[in-house]
């Protein structure tokens, strides 16, 4: 009986621990193939990892944009000023289905870098809704 209990205690501890990967895992993918669709500035591959009803915030909840065509607007104009933008993630943060990327800017047409914090929060694999902290 002490041994069932264990084996049932560990099953449930192996079966919560491959559930809270997997929400990591799906969350990663999505922030990784989102940021590098970006740095190949590729607009139907960026926009492939986002919710048709994304909702873009200034941290905490002045809301910027909200949908898949107005990202689409503001990518494709901020990309045709900016040939060379890349972000590169130098630091990120994995809790469940939430990331937390510092990002380093580069390649901007004003030749001013920046570092922005990115909250992406993450459903059935597509991103939600992402909050910028910007310096």
């Amino acid at each position: 009986m002490i041994l069932r209990s264990i084996f049932i205690s560990s099953l449930l501890i192996i079966i919560g621990s491959t559930i809270a990967w997997s929400q990591d895992n799906e969350a990663e993918t999505a922030a990784q193939g989102q940021l590098e669709a970006y740095n190949r500035q590729d607009i139907e591959g960026f926009l492939k990892w986002y919710t048709e009803d994304v909702e873009i915030y200034n941290f905490p909840d002045e809301l910027v944009l909200k949908g898949k065509e107005k990202m689409r607007e503001r990518y494709i104009n901020s990309w045709n000023q900016n040939p060379n933008q890349k972000a590169e993630v130098r630091n990120r943060i994995i809790n469940g289905n939430t990331i937390v990327d510092k990002e380093h800017v580069t390649g901007r047409s004003n030749g001013v870098e920046a570092n922005v914090i990115a909250i992406y929060r993450i459903d059935a694999g597509k991103i939600s809704r992402v909050y910028f902290i910007r310096e």
